[in-house]
């Protein structure tokens, strides 16, 4: 699995390099062409970036003015006058699990599944039936638990994901503050979360790539 992901991932950046249209190429995964009603918490800023500018003349091309409404969307003030910074993920793994939907208090829906890269250190103790020289070189599977807004693209998601599938994911690295019901505890999930600036493609199905094995997906059911 190790080796396939590897090889992978160099033919996709080598792409990536080589054929500047690669965004073009992947729009209809994208969640740019999803209706902004469908995410609330970019509401207020698509309303203000949807009225006339007076700076701006009315004669602008379209192009100029999609920007002008990223760099709105860009300029969100932080508490502490913070700045903004980079706070996007891409990733390029196996999918683990099922996708599963759940509904919010607000009752919208998310879309819930995980995707493992490697990316920590292996520092478990090897099993029994495991070579000591073979596993000092092997590093563990990072399970990165991936939340998909958009109504549209959560039903590609639903359709076409499946243990195993292959899928390029870009979106929003955050994390997700909430008191346990059982516990009374607080605690924090860090997960990409596909918005509507968001995409998500899929490079191959399940049965093109080895299927990860029980061992490796015993970390996976975490959400």
């Amino acid at each position: 699995m190790a080796n396939s992901m590897a090889t992978l991932s160099r033919r996709l950046y080598r792409s990536l390099l080589s054929n500047p249209r690669f965004s073009q190429a992947s729009m209809s995964f994208c969640t740019n062409n999803i209706s902004s009603r469908e995410d609330p918490d970019f509401d207020e800023l698509s309303a203000i970036s949807d009225t006339e500018s007076p700076l701006e003349p009315k004669d602008s091309d379209p192009s100029s003015r999609i920007s002008g409404e990223e760099r709105v969307m860009e300029e969100r003030p932080l508490e502490n006058g913070l700045d903004a910074g980079i706070f996007k993920a891409i990733l390029v793994g196996q999918v683990g699990q099922l996708p599963l939907q759940k509904k919010l208090k607000s009752g919208r829906t998310v879309t819930l599944f995980s995707v493992g890269t490697g990316g920590i250190r292996n520092n478990r103790r090897p099993m029994i039936n495991e070579d000591p020289r073979e596993y000092a070189n092997r590093s563990s599977v990072q399970w990165h638990r991936v939340s998909v807004y958009p109504e549209r693209l959560a039903d590609l998601v639903l359709k076409n994901v499946e243990p195993g599938t292959v899928i390029y994911l870009e979106g929003n690295l955050e994390t997700k503050i909430f008191t346990d019901p059982v516990t009374g505890l607080v605690r924090r999930i860090r997960e990409v979360a596909i918005r509507r600036n968001g995409r998500v493609v899929f490079l191959g199905k399940a049965g093109d790539m080895q299927q990860p094995s029980s061992s490796e997906l015993r970390g996976v059911g975490y959400y």
